[in-house]
């Protein structure tokens, strides 16, 4: 069963993560829209493709909390239309999604440049949410009637080192494949978010109005055996402003689904409806970044979670 804590008042300030976490959905564009913020990997592009792009891609130590667009620069063999996908994971290439993107590429077998590719990644509001520090492997998969290659930046075949962290990999296999060359023609820019709330691969934003992620969510949990840590947030789903979920073990397996919603107009309370399909222990933990006020929904460890419909749960506005 849950218990729940009484909302306190604590510093806004002291609660809030310098991280953020992430969402993201298949979008097939074809042309490139302006970056919506700043750039925070940039690699010098050769100029012309070089590698098959079956070859993965590493950013090392990824020093933004959110991708909103990656921009590549591609080529091929057999002239005709294109749809490149691509996937960026945490941590390895058989890691967590952070998200994948699609774009239609008309590519020419005799150009002597590349042509340029620009993916965009998050929601209209966000980019796909990560933690400063993060590792992200990136994987191509495409349809056309050749083959694809990338600008694999301006370093020698065999090169050590890395670009901002970027480096080339002879193949994808996991965790983290054998490095063939240590630069990329590759740049990520990331969307500029003012919100209270920051998203991370561990925090949760949920908005009242749309975009302003009012109520930021994080969750604990442990079980007997010694599994415990922090709950992951996981990709949004398009168009869900006033929810989301956390796994525990495995991204397929979600294990809470929480959401915020806006009954000021019916008793003067934000409602909060929790429901959780695990017998796992945690600490589901609210804050709303406008008031202050707190709450904590507990579950014990091996008891089966109840749904919770707390419909006095914080104060308006």
């Amino acid at each position: 069963m849950f218990t729940r804590r009484r909302p306190v008042h604590l510093a806004a300030s002291a609660l809030l993560p310098s991280a953020r976490l992430a969402l993201v959905g298949l979008a097939i564009l074809f042309a490139a829209a302006p970056s919506p913020g700043s750039t925070v990997v940039s690699c010098a592009f050769s100029g012309s493709p070089q590698d098959h792009a079956d070859s993965g891609i590493i950013v090392a130590n990824y020093p933004g909390n959110n991708i909103s667009r990656l921009h590549m620069g591609y080529g091929t063999n057999a002239t005709g239309q294109y749809l490149i996908t691509a996937t960026i994971r945490r941590d390895a290439f058989d890691g967590p999604i952070v998200g994948r993107s699609s774009i239609y590429l008309n590519l020419d077998a005799n150009a002597s440049g590349n042509v340029d590719g620009f993916f965009p990644f998050g929601g209209a509001n966000d980019g796909a949410a990560v933690s400063p520090g993060d590792t992200l492997t990136i994987t191509h998969t495409w349809s056309g009637p050749g083959v694809l290659f990338f600008d694999a930046g301006n370093g020698a075949f065999g090169s050590a080192g890395s670009c901002g962290g970027a480096y080339e990999t002879i193949g994808t296999s996991p965790p983290i494949d054998v490095q063939v060359r240590g630069t990329m023609g590759i740049q990520i820019d990331q969307n500029d978010q003012t919100n209270a709330c920051v998203k991370s691969d561990t925090v949760l934003c949920i908005s009242n109005h749309v975009g302003d992620g009012r109520f930021q969510l994080t969750v604990d949990f442990n079980h007997a055996g010694g599994a415990s840590g922090s709950g992951q947030a996981s990709i949004g789903t398009l168009g869900v402003t006033h929810g989301g979920s956390f796994w525990f073990f495995s991204q397929d397996n979600p294990e809470v689904l929480v959401k915020v919603l806006n009954a000021c107009g019916v008793n003067n309370k934000f409602w909060v409806f929790v429901t959780a399909g695990t017998n796992v222990g945690f600490n589901l933990h609210l804050l709303d970044t406008v008031t202050s006020a707190h709450l904590t929904y507990s579950n014990p460890d091996n008891v089966a979670a109840v749904p919770v419909q707390d419909t006095s749960a914080l104060p308006c506005p």
